[in-house]
C-alpha cells in the first residue's frame, strides 16, 4: 500500500515537472526565461501552491483508498485519477491568482498566445483556461503514460510462473 502511494505520488510529481517543462519550453526566450534564473526557479513559484492543495487531497485520498478498495481496481484507479486532476486544476487556479504568477499571465495574456492583439475579453479567466489546457494535457499525457506502464508491469509480474528449485515448495 505505501509503495503504490509513493508511486502514484512520483507520478504526479513527475507529470507536474514535466507539464510546467512543456510551458517552459514553449515559452519565447525573450519573456519568462529571463524573469527567471531558470526552469527550477521557475518551477518553485508554482510547486509553493501544489503543496497545501496536494496536502489535502491526500487525506481526502486515504479516506478514498479505504472507501473504494472494496469496490474494485478500477474504481479506485479513477477516483486517484479525479484527484490528481482536481490536484492540478486548483493548483493552477491557486498559481494564477498569486502574484508569483504575474510575469506567466502577461505571457498567456499577449500576441504570443492569441496570435493577434489581445482585446480585453481574453484577459483574466479566457486565458487561464489557455494556460490551463497548455499545462494540463501533457501533465495528463505523463501521468496516463506512467500509469499505465505501472498497470502492465504489475500485469506482467502476476502473470510470471514461479518456478522451484529442487527441493524448495513453491508458493
Amino acid at each position: 500500500m505505501a509503495a503504490r502511494f509513493i508511486a502514484f505520488a512520483l507520478f504526479l510529481c513527475g507529470a507536474e515537472v514535466a507539464a510546467s517543462w512543456w510551458v517552459w519550453g514553449r515559452a519565447p526566450t525573450d519573456s519568462i526565461r529571463v524573469r527567471y534564473s531558470g526552469f527550477w526557479a521557475f518551477e518553485a513559484g508554482r510547486l509553493h501552491y501544489w503543496v497545501p492543495v496536494f496536502a489535502s487531497l491526500l487525506a481526502l485520498g486515504i479516506v478514498g483508498w479505504y472507501a473504494f478498495r472494496r469496490h474494485g481496481r478500477l474504481i479506485t484507479w479513477l477516483f486517484a485519477a479525479a484527484l490528481g486532476v482536481g490536484l492540478e486544476v486548483a493548483t493552477s487556479a491557486l498559481y494564477w491568482r498569486s502574484p508569483q504568477s504575474s510575469d506567466l499571465r502577461g505571457l498567456f495574456q499577449s500576441l504570443w498566445v492569441w496570435h493577434r492583439v489581445p482585446q480585453a475579453s481574453d484577459m483574466g479567466w479566457p486565458s487561464f483556461r489557455v494556460y490551463l489546457w497548455d499545462h494540463l494535457v501533457p501533465w495528463a499525457v505523463v501521468l496516463l503514460v506512467g500509469m499505465s506502464l505501472w498497470v502492465l508491469f504489475e500485469q506482467k509480474a502476476r502473470n510470471t510462473t514461479r518456478v522451484a528449485l529442487p527441493g524448495t515448495r513453491n508458493s
